[in-house]
């Protein structure tokens, strides 16, 4: 699941638990609580060992000049 994805699934928990326990008439502003939850939330799931998907395509980029590099090197040496 897209680091995005998770993070909309956990403010949607969130935010049914905090209704539930508001009345009607003080619902909370969400939209603060998600601005400030956000950093933390992606921190932890960075300390899971996730990454988010732009992370990751970086990174699947600058591995696949780095083979291609060595599949150059390797011709080289032959």
């Amino acid at each position: 699941m897209a680091s995005k994805d998770t993070f909309e699934a956990f403010i949607s928990i969130v935010q049914d638990k905090i209704v539930d326990f508001t009345d009607d008439q003080n619902k909370p502003n969400l939209d603060v609580i998600k601005d400030e939850v956000r950093g933390k939330f992606d921190e932890l799931i960075r300390s899971q060992g996730y990454v988010s998907k732009e992370e990751f395509e970086a990174l699947e980029a600058i591995a696949k000049r780095l083979e291609a590099r060595l599949d150059e090197l390797e011709e080289k040496t032959q």
